[in-house]
């Protein structure tokens, strides 16, 4: 049978009806899901956040815990033990020793008055002196100095190269006398300036008695306390990121006469040398800084052999202690965080 017309048209419109109301239904369901959801993913959103704040918090916690702990002085306990112990395998061997850890606060040492003839490691008294007195606008680095006959020395290579009246700026002067030890820049600035006022300098400033003379700007009674105290100084003035810190401590890292030197591993050196005596000092430049002399009557054998290899036991002690605070701090960053 077939339908009317108007009842097709409203069976159609009715079908019409149902599949709207269908679609706005379920569009109406897919929208009020959908939105339950964002919330849920929201929400979870949320707690990752305050997990990752709360992670990061942490770990910053720990690091500060560690960074805290390794800038405090440390010391193993069997330290003191090993050490002496060192310094006992030396007695006897013509040797004074002074080793100083900067950051964890110790020393040792062997014979540490006994008089040595410096050679040129006094050189160093005369760096800190003009650095001080740049950096307090006294004196110019950049200013030249006159090359002078007088001013000529044996074991001068660098300047052996320069003629008489020449201008030479004092930065290269003082890179001269540091790093070969060229005797003759060194002079050209004694002359310049006198021993007095040094002398005056470091007597007032830190209580040290130099017995420097114009013609003998060297000391006859040198001693590893003595190194000790210069090298103090001197790491002081390098803890300023300036030119002066860098012109000094390019000078000092170098291969000329350097026993300090042993591996891969460098030192920042002043040697000296005079007849029976080699002498070399230095500062291992490190976020862990230590600072050795080491005076010896071994001009005639194997200084360099010999300075290296105590060098390098000395190292291995300080090397155990600083691998011991490492793993302590460790733990108490651990200790501070629950684990």
């Amino acid at each position: 049978m077939r339908l009317r017309k108007p009842v097709k048209i409203i069976l159609t419109l009715l079908l019409i009806v149902i599949l709207i109301v269908t679609a706005i239904f379920g569009f109406a369901t897919y929208k009020k899901l959908s939105h339950s959801k964002t919330k849920e993913d929201q929400k979870e959103v949320v707690v990752n956040n305050n997990q990752i704040e709360q992670d990061k918090e942490e770990l910053e916690a720990k690091k500060k815990a560690y960074e805290d702990c390794m800038k405090q002085p440390y010391k193993m306990d069997t330290l003191d033990e090993e050490f002496n112990a060192l310094m006992d395998s030396y007695q006897g061997k013509s040797l004074a020793i002074y080793f100083t850890d900067v950051n964890n606060d110790y020393s040792y040492s062997l014979n540490p008055n006994k008089a040595y003839y410096s050679g040129c490691v006094t050189k160093i008294f005369l760096t800190i002196y003009l650095i001080e007195q740049a950096r307090a606008g006294e004196i110019d680095l950049h200013q030249t100095l006159t090359y002078l006959p007088r001013d000529k020395k044996p074991f001068s290579d660098l300047m052996d190269k320069h003629s008489f009246y020449e201008e030479i700026p004092m930065t290269t002067l003082i890179d001269y006398y540091m790093t070969v030890s060229d005797n003759t820049a060194f002079f050209v600035i004694i002359n310049k300036y006198g021993t007095a006022p040094i002398n005056k300098y470091f007597k007032e400033k830190y209580n040290i008695t130099l017995h420097f003379t114009d013609n003998h700007p060297f000391e006859a009674n040198y001693t590893a306390d003595l190194g000790n105290k210069s090298l103090i100084i001197l790491n002081d003035l390098l803890q300023v990121d300036d030119e002066y810190t860098a012109l000094v401590k390019k000078a000092m890292d170098n291969d000329s006469e350097n026993g300090l030197n042993f591996d891969d591993m460098r030192f920042l050196h002043k040697y000296g040398e005079y007849d029976i005596y080699h002498n070399d000092i230095g500062i291992y430049d490190s976020e862990n800084p230590y600072l050795v002399t080491i005076l010896t009557h071994y001009a005639y054998d194997d200084y360099i052999g010999k300075i290296s290899s105590i060098n390098k036991e000395l190292y291995t002690l300080y090397k155990k202690n600083l691998d011991s605070k490492e793993q302590y701090c460790e733990s108490i960053m651990s200790e501070k965080t629950g684990g």
